[in-house]
């Protein structure tokens, strides 16, 4: 199975109630955690323990609050850029030096282990925001595939960043060949090229050694480079007869936790396809029961967006209604006193990521559960009901503006560039049953 991806750590302040001195005062310190090991210093900064809001990460009711609270940033941004630039990985020791503001030499090329780069690069691609959650899955299945062809051919699934070669990976392509298509081959071997592609950057891969990267691909009918959208990379959905088993599958989940997963995924395929974003930011205030209408700014998009629910949504919040779970937002993922209008734009969406993102984490691991279950092959989760709803829609008629309009997109050629090979069946359809006019040809061209 190969090891694991390694998380660049992330760091949060924090404080100790069991610290406090005799006059009420803490210190905070900046806390960071690898291998289930934390490593912790102390910012120098001590403030009474009534002026720490644990919550936002930030001092309050300080008389002197914004000037420690950049001090604060500061601290953290240094150790943040050191984490990014570290090339290897990131061991506990390591993590210390770093604290520490140690300067720590690049590692030497032959140290670093290709595939585990790799695995790197597609973790932090993904923290970073650069992919969605779909893409990053099927990415880790595609290295992991990968370090099975290398564990075959050298009796171990590592290998030397410096001993990579352009034939080592042609030759996986060959053999990967005669077991996925042309298409699949190429998507497989998009975090192979990724991670080429900034070791190059970084110096650790000469850059003639692979060239062109692209020449990397099979055929060029399609460019698998940065100008695709790597959101959108993987266009799943789920069939009638797949979302059938779905269904079916429900009353049999063990537990309700696996339900409620269940219930959001369903929610957002019966409200046009809603982002994982926008089911955490859902908020009661935002449904107007009476008039079945749900109106809220998207999270990715800021726009505002409103749509009518139809009777399948509408049950889904009624049960949730039921359920009181949360008096502010719908389902429940985030906690009622989160803030959307504290600080700077970026912190918001730092803060929003940051607090959504472990229970989203379990919320799509369920999913894919479930999705093995039903016999998916491949990763089923949040996104893939947007795809769905997408797909389904185009293919019942429903034409790409409106489609468009109702994912929440600002421009149709979003849509276009995503959903335009699903459109196959609706043209023909058209050309069929509603573009055909009869009594426009000669009756010489008649067929007998």
């Amino acid at each position: 199975m190969g090891r694991q991806p390694n998380t660049k750590p992330l760091g949060k302040f924090v404080v100790r109630k069991k610290d406090v001195d005799a006059a009420g005062k803490v210190f905070v310190y900046i806390s960071y955690s690898v291998k289930s090991k934390t490593k912790e210093k102390s910012t120098e900064i001590k403030i009474l323990l009534t002026q720490w809001d644990a919550l936002n990460q930030k001092i309050v009711k300080h008389p002197d609050a914004k000037r420690l609270n950049n001090k604060l940033a500061a601290i953290k941004r240094r150790i943040d850029e050191a984490i990014e630039a570290y090339e290897g990985v990131i061991t506990p020791e390591v993590l210390r030096k770093l604290l520490d503001g140690e300067t720590i030499g690049r590692p030497s090329p032959q140290k670093i282990d290709f595939i585990q780069y790799a695995r790197d690069i597609n973790e932090r691609r993904y923290n970073n925001n650069k992919i969605g959650y779909s893409v990053y899955y099927n990415s880790t299945l595609y290295l992991n595939k990968f370090a099975k062809f290398i564990e075959s051919k050298f009796g171990v699934d590592s290998i030397p960043i410096t001993e990579l070669t352009k034939d080592i990976i042609d030759e996986y392509k060959d053999e990967r060949m005669g077991k996925v298509c042309q298409a699949t081959l190429n998507k497989e071997i998009v975090p192979i090229i990724k991670a080429i592609d900034n070791a190059v950057k970084n110096g650790l891969i000469e850059p003639s050694r692979f060239g062109d990267l692209d020449e990397l691909y099979i055929g060029q009918s399609r460019s698998y480079g940065d100008k695709v959208d790597e959101d959108e990379t993987s266009i799943h959905h789920l069939t009638h007869e797949q979302m059938t088993k779905f269904i079916e599958y429900y009353p049999k989940a063990k537990y309700n936790r696996q339900r409620e997963f269940m219930d959001m995924f369903l929610f957002a395929f019966h409200a046009c396809g809603l982002r994982v974003s926008d089911i955490a930011t859902l908020e009661w205030e935002h449904i107007n029961f009476e008039n079945r209408r749900m109106k809220k700014v998207l999270v990715k998009g800021k726009n505002a967006h409103e749509i009518l629910l139809n009777r399948y949504a509408i049950a889904i919040l009624e049960k949730w209604k039921a359920m009181n779970r949360n008096p502010r937002f719908v389902f429940d993922l985030l906690p009622a006193d989160f803030q959307f209008t504290d600080g700077e734009k970026k912190d918001y969406e730092k803060r929003l990521k940051n607090k959504i993102g472990s229970k989203n984490r379990l919320l799509q691991t369920s999913l894919n559960d479930i999705g093995k279950k039903i016999g998916l092959d491949f990763g089923l989760s949040m996104h893939v009901a947007r795809h769905t709803f997408a797909v389904w829609a185009l293919n019942n008629g429903v034409s790409l503006h409106l489609v468009s309009r109702l994912l929440g997109h600002k421009s149709i050629m979003a849509t276009e560039k995503n959903y335009a090979k699903f459109l196959d069946e609706t043209v023909d359809d058209v050309i069929e049953n509603r573009a055909t006019f009869e009594g426009c040809l000669p009756k010489v061209f008649d067929q007998e």
